[in-house]
């Protein structure tokens, strides 16, 4: 069985780094695709990723809340029949309005969601679909606003670094280990 996973983003650097840096790793052992909306496209080297623009509005504007409501509805069913056309699995999300559609859309087929928190203050989209992940990411356990009844879900792990910086690392380490 091929293994298919969607790493859902949003448009800030703080978000769609850590995803490329996870689709990096994951696509050593799996197929993999990016979905972003188009704030996100400019920290995309559109060469290398394979993705999906979902252009998620945000809903903080009472006067356009039921245009967008009804944008969502049509993102989700988009985001729905992506996941069904390549037969995505699991689904890893950096958290951000944007993944809204995709997530619902998760949801719906039953798929496996992981969320990631690069930062210490839990955000809104995670806050909410804390509920129906199997495992949310943590660089520490501390988290602000993290509700204890989910403690349970999460799993701290080492910061996203790009492999090159892991790399150089990991040389200076074994050269200073030799001349000492």
């Amino acid at each position: 069985m091929e293994k298919n996973f969607l790493i859902t983003t949003g448009g800030s650097g703080g978000h769609v780094i850590p995803a490329t840096i996870l689709y990096d790793h994951l696509s050593k052992e799996a197929n993999v695709i990016l979905s972003t909306d188009k704030r996100g496209l400019k920290y995309l080297d559109k060469n290398i990723y394979k993705f999906k623009v979902i252009n998620t509005p945000k809903l903080n504007n009472i006067f356009f809340l039921p245009f967008n409501l009804i944008l969502i509805l049509f993102l989700t069913f988009k985001s729905f029949l992506l996941l069904k056309n390549y037969n995505i699995k699991k689904i890893f999300s950096t958290g951000g309005y944007m993944s809204l559609p995709v997530i619902l859309a998760a949801l719906f087929l039953k798929l496996e969601i992981y969320l990631i928190e690069p930062n210490q203050v839990l955000g809104r989209s995670n806050r909410y679909f804390l509920k129906y992940c199997k495992k949310i990411l943590c660089y520490s356990k501390k988290i602000k606003n993290f509700p204890d009844n989910f403690i349970n879900k999460m799993t701290t792990i080492y910061p996203l670094v790009k492999e090159t910086i892991y790399k150089i690392k990991s040389s200076n380490e074994t050269q200073k280990n030799l001349l000492y």
